[in-house]
C-alpha cells in the first residue's frame, strides 16, 4: 500500500495453554508462560526470526506477588523465568503492576514504545496456576515455584490501595462485597426490586456461560440457564444479597497467555503473513459507533453492565459483550485476564475483520481502566503513539464524623451458613455529605432509600432505621 505505516504497532502472534495442553500434575506459573510463549511464536508463522528479533519481554504480576500468596514462592525474576520457559531472552525485562487493567496498560505502553522506534519486538505473557496451587494444599503436597536470579529488571509496583481503611472497617474486605455496593447501586438507579434485577443479572451471566464451550481452554465451560444461575445447584450459594458464587471471578485456575507485538515494517521485514496483523487503532476510536467483536472486563456484572448502559448498543446480544465466557467461565486468572481477552479478539478480528474491536481492562474496584481498539486492517488515523489519559473522575469525600439522619444510596450484606450478615450501607446525610455505617440489627427487604439515623464511632459509624 503507498501509505504503508511501517512504525504502527501490529499483533502478529498469540497463544495460550492450560492444564489441558501442559503435562504433569502439578505445572507451575512457569510451565504455562513457556507454553504459550512457545505457541505465540509459532503463530506468528516465523518463530526462530522473530524469538532472535525480541527486545522486550513484560510479565504480568502473579497473584503470588499480589499479597494474595498459597505458599508456593515465585521466581525472583518472573519475566526472565517466563521467557526462559518459552526458549526466549531479552535485555528489557518488565513485571507488571498490580490490577486486572495491566496487560491492556502493558500492551498500550509497548505499543507506545513501539511507534517511537524505543522498542523493536515484544512479548507480553501472564501466567497463574492457582488452581494447582488450591489443589495441592488440599492434597497436603508443598509446591516450591522460586527460582533464583540476580538480573535486573524494571519491577513495577505500586501502593494504589484497593479498598480504603474506611471501607474495611465498615465491613467491606473482599471484591464481591465492594462490588456489591455498585451492583445495588445501579439497580437502585434503575428502580428495579430485587428478584427483577437478579433476573437481570441471570441473562447476562447465562449468554456469558455459552461463550465459555467455544474457547478451548476456559476452565469452567458448561451452559447455565438463566434459572441455573439463580438456584442453589452446582455450588451456586450466596456470598452477598446480590451474588452468587457464579456471578464472580473465579481464580482457580491453570492458564497461560501470550502476545507478540512489533511494528508492522518489523513484521513485514520478518515475513510474518500480513492476515496475521492486527493493528492497534487507540483510544481516540473508543467513539467508534459501529464495533464488531467485544469482550469488556467482566469481574462482576455491574463492570460489564457499565459498558452496556454506557454502549446503548440495541442489537448487540448481551452475550456479544464477551469473546471468552469472562472471567466467572472461562476463569479469573488474577491480574492476566487481559491477556486472553486479547487473544480472543485477535482470532476473532482474523476471522472477520470488517468491524473494530473494543477491550476494556479493569483493576480495583472499576478504579483503574485501560482500553484498546483494534482493527484488522491499517487504521485510516494512524494512531499517535499515546494513550489517552485526560479522564480525572469527581472525588466525592466521606464524612468522617457523621451524625444524624441519612438516606441510603447503596448496601450490601454479607452471606454465611447462618444467613445473611449486618449491612454496610453507604449513606447521603442531610447536608448532603457522604458517609459509611453499619446497620447491626438488618431487617428483611430492600433497604435502598430507607431513613436511618446515623452516629459515628472511633472505629465504625452504626445506623438505625427510622
Amino acid at each position: 500500500m503507498s501509505n504503508f505505516d511501517a512504525s504502527a504497532p501490529v499483533i502478529i502472534g498469540v497463544g495460550e495453554a492450560s492444564r489441558k495442553t501442559v503435562s504433569g500434575e502439578w505445572p507451575s506459573p512457569r510451565e504455562l508462560a513457556g507454553a504459550a510463549i512457545k505457541v505465540a511464536l509459532a503463530d506468528t508463522g516465523q518463530s526462530p526470526s522473530v524469538a532472535a528479533a525480541i527486545d522486550t519481554i513484560a510479565a504480568i504480576r502473579t497473584f503470588e506477588d499480589s499479597g494474595v500468596s498459597l505458599g508456593t514462592g515465585s521466581p525472583d525474576n518472573t519475566p526472565e523465568a517466563f521467557g526462559a520457559a518459552g526458549g526466549i531472552s531479552a535485555p528489557r525485562l518488565i513485571y507488571a503492576d498490580v490490577g486486572g487493567q495491566s496487560p491492556q496498560a502493558m500492551l498500550n505502553e509497548l505499543a507506545g514504545d513501539i511507534r517511537r522506534g524505543t522498542c523493536e519486538l515484544a512479548v507480553l505473557v501472564a501466567a497463574e496456576a492457582t488452581g494447582t496451587a488450591k489443589r495441592a494444599r488440599k492434597a497436603g503436597v508443598t509446591l516450591d515455584w522460586r527460582l533464583p536470579s540476580d538480573t535486573p529488571f524494571d519491577n513495577r509496583l505500586s501502593s494504589f490501595p484497593i479498598l480504603s481503611r474506611t471501607e474495611i472497617r465498615h465491613g467491606i474486605i473482599s471484591m464481591p462485597l465492594a462490588y456489591s455496593l455498585i451492583e445495588n447501586a445501579r439497580r437502585m438507579e434503575l428502580g428495579l426490586n430485587a428478584d427483577a434485577y437478579a433476573q437481570e443479572l441471570a441473562a447476562l451471566w447465562s449468554a456469558f456461560s455459552a461463550k465459555a464451550e467455544g474457547r478451548t481452554h476456559a476452565q469452567f465451560p458448561g451452559y447455565r440457564s438463566p434459572d441455573a444461575m439463580l438456584g442453589d445447584d452446582n455450588a451456586n450459594y450466596p456470598l452477598t444479597d446480590i451474588y452468587r458464587r457464579w456471578h464472580v471471578a473465579q481464580d482457580a485456575v491453570d492458564l497461560g497467555g501470550a502476545i507478540i507485538l512489533t511494528s508492522a515494517g518489523k513484521a513485514r521485514d520478518l515475513g510474518v503473513p500480513q492476515d496475521k496483523w492486527v493493528w492497534l487503532a487507540g483510544a481516540a476510536e473508543a467513539s467508534e459507533p459501529d464495533l464488531g467483536p467485544v469482550d469488556i472486563y467482566s469481574c462482576f456484572p455491574c463492570a460489564v453492565f457499565a459498558a452496556v448502559d454506557t454502549m446503548n448498543d440495541a442489537a448487540r446480544a448481551l452475550g456479544d459483550y464477551t469473546l471468552t465466557g469472562g472471567l466467572s467461565f472461562f476463569g479469573g486468572p488474577g491480574n492476566g485476564y487481559s491477556v486472553y481477552n486479547i487473544a480472543a479478539m485477535v482470532d476473532a478480528l482474523r476471522h472477520d475483520g470488517s468491524k473494530p474491536a473494543l477491550v476494556t481492562a479493569n483493576g480495583g474496584v472499576m478504579s483503574k481502566q485501560a482500553v484498546g481498539i483494534y482493527t484488522a486492517s491499517q487504521p485510516a488515523i494512524a494512531w499517535s503513539g499515546a494513550a489517552a489519559k485526560g479522564y480525572a473522575p469527581k472525588q466525592i469525600a466521606l464524612d468522617d464524623a457523621p451524625h444524624g439522619k441519612g438516606r441510603v444510596l447503596s448496601f450490601v450484606r454479607s452471606a454465611g451458613k447462618d444467613g445473611f450478615g449486618p449491612a454496610t450501607l453507604i449513606i447521603e446525610m442531610e447536608n448532603g455529605a457522604r458517609a459509611m455505617a453499619v446497620l447491626d440489627s438488618t431487617p428483611d427487604g430492600d433497604l435502598g432509600h430507607r431513613i436511618v439515623d446515623v452516629t459515628s464511632g472511633e472505629k465504625r459509624h452504626m445506623a438505625t432505621i427510622l
